[in-house]
């Protein structure tokens, strides 16, 4: 099967850009490219020739390749009036200011092959610049917000599984997960976020610059609870008495893996997405998981701009790290959404966002 020329991106440009998020500065390669008929360079009006309502035939899947390593694979599902979340990308860096400097080229993934690579552009850190994007997105009302289902409940990640899976949901019988029940004072569902109280304090969606500011609410050690005490149990760490988290074993010698998520309630919207990160590979169980444990690029991120066309709860990738032993692995998933604000700011909600923390053994 031949590869459509609409399907080949094209023309990359990339920056290095700053966000300031309160006490943390979140650094990160802004992306932009040529894809079909939209151009790097595409405004808020008129469309690209087409778009056709959001209808045209660009690829939803594509790989973010750092000085010739895969690093991220990337779902984008964008809305109908947001062309240009069809052809732009925020690759997170972390919190420390990149040192040297990163070849970055990206390439689509059509069915089972893959396109050519774009052009490779090398950025630096001196080129870092405030914001997100280099062209203002389109600032349309999307529709209402949609759910899979009534249930307000927000699931949890399902495989590898995760501590409140295990502990909340699962009603795991280890000894760790029964202490974690014990400490807990939210026994009734595995959702694990915030909390309102947090979030009405300081919204975690920052409205001005669309995109979620979740690294503020952990402090150390408490990455697994998104620092609310009524998850404080999950944040136990492994030790000779309770012993370790259920563990879910991973084989990184296959070419791809699959994850997936227990959805109750599947939220669409452009400020919408999943990140998944991976602990660094000195990273020791007992002493316990902060942010800084992890590594600052998630190897898979979706954007929920619109529902999937297929399956809404897994994703298969082969941008998994390549690497054996003890892990833990935490997606964050959030956007625009969460408690009204009190007089309508931040575009009328605190916005929120759902950790889980899936423990793993790596063959």
């Amino acid at each position: 099967m031949s590869v459509s020329r609409s399907a080949v991106p094209s023309d990359l440009r990339a920056e290095i850009r700053y966000r300031d998020d309160g006490k943390y500065t979140m650094y990160g390669i802004s992306l932009r490219w040529q894809i079909g008929e939209n151009s790097p360079d595409q405004g808020s009006w008129p469309p690209p020739a087409d778009w056709d309502e959001g209808k045209a035939p660009y690829p939803r899947v594509y790989e973010v390749w750092l000085n010739d390593e895969l690093r991220q694979t990337v779902f984008l599902h964008w809305s109908a009036w947001n062309w240009i979340q069809s052809n732009s990308h925020w690759v997170d860096l972390g919190e420390e200011e990149p040192e040297g400097l990163f070849n970055v080229k990206i390439r689509a993934r059509v069915g089972d092959q893959f396109t050519p690579f774009t052009n490779v552009v090398t950025v630096g850190s001196e080129r870092a610049v405030f914001g997100k994007w280099a062209v203002r997105q389109p600032r349309r009302r999307a529709p209402g917000n949609l759910r899979a289902v009534a249930d307000p409940r927000h699931g949890t990640a399902n495989h590898p599984r995760s501590r409140a899976g295990s502990a909340i949901r699962d009603t795991d019988p280890s000894p760790i997960c029964a202490e974690a029940r014990r400490v807990n004072t939210s026994t009734d569902w595995h959702e694990v976020v915030p909390g309102a109280a947090r979030m009405l304090a300081d919204y975690p969606w920052n409205n001005a610059q669309k995109y979620l500011e979740y690294r503020k609410f952990f402090e150390e050690g408490t990455l697994a609870s998104a620092g609310n005490p009524a998850f404080r149990g999950l944040d136990l760490a492994p030790d000779g008495t309770l012993g370790d988290w259920p563990l879910t074993e991973l084989d990184t010698s296959v070419p791809s893996q699959t994850f997936t998520y227990d959805y109750m309630a599947y939220h669409v919207g452009e400020s919408w997405s999943h990140r998944w990160f991976i602990t660094r590979a000195d990273w020791h169980p007992g002493d316990g998981l902060s942010w800084q444990d992890l590594d600052p690029i998630p190897f898979l991120v979706e954007v929920h701009g619109a529902p999937k066309e297929a399956e809404s709860t897994s994703w298969e990738i082969a941008s998994f790290p390549r690497r054996t032993g003890r892990a833990a692995i935490v997606n964050i998933w959030g956007g625009h959404g969460g408690p009204d604000t009190p007089n309508g700011e931040n575009g009328g909600k605190t916005g929120e966002f759902f950790v889980s923390t899936c423990d793993v053994m790596l063959r």
